[in-house]
């Protein structure tokens, strides 16, 4: 993105987003072939956000067992990753409510988010996280890297695929 609209207020950029939006669903009369109705949209920010966890009820369920059945093996390890990345800011960590999330910033051109991922694959190197990768073999060793690399791919796509070209394929 310009420095122009990285220098707008969030409210400005969504207006603007939503305008770039209009534009592509309504191209202008002369450039259409359709005679269908003009497609409205209007940004509508999101006024409040509650998290979940302050409004909802507590699980009926037991949310440790539920963890245990879906991600199935190297918990400790994938919580070991997630608290590397939500450490830093390369993450992109957020806090809503109590808790602490981390996404990719979308809102960056092609280049930059692949300068961002190769500084995150050398922040996660320097600490330690593919040592024995291609060195240690054994089922464990497997597990933990799967475990990993799914940990990755929840946070980013990119990043897991570029691990996986370097790690899987050999």
């Amino acid at each position: 993105p310009s420095s122009v609209y990285l220098s707008m207020a969030s409210s400005d950029r969504v207006t603007f987003r939503t305008q770039i939006l209009n534009r592509h669903l309504n191209p202008h009369p002369s450039h259409s072939h359709t005679l269908s109705p003009p497609i409205s949209l209007s940004s509508s920010p999101c006024l409040s956000y509650n998290p979940p966890d302050l409004t909802e009820p507590a699980s009926s369920f037991d949310i440790k067992e539920l963890r245990a059945l879906l991600d199935a093996h190297n918990i400790q390890d994938r919580d070991w990753l997630f608290n590397l990345m939500i450490q830093s800011n390369l993450f992109n960590r957020k806090l809503r409510g109590h808790r602490v999330f981390v996404c990719p910033d979308y809102n960056q051109s092609m280049e930059q988010q692949r300068e961002i991922t190769m500084r995150r694959i050398e922040y996660l190197l320097d600490r330690g996280v593919f040592k024995g990768w291609l060195t240690v073999s054994g089922e464990e060793s497997e597990l933990r890297k799967l475990a990993f690399n799914e940990v990755l791919a929840i946070y980013d796509h990119s990043l897991a695929i570029k691990l996986g070209v370097h790690f899987f394929l050999w």
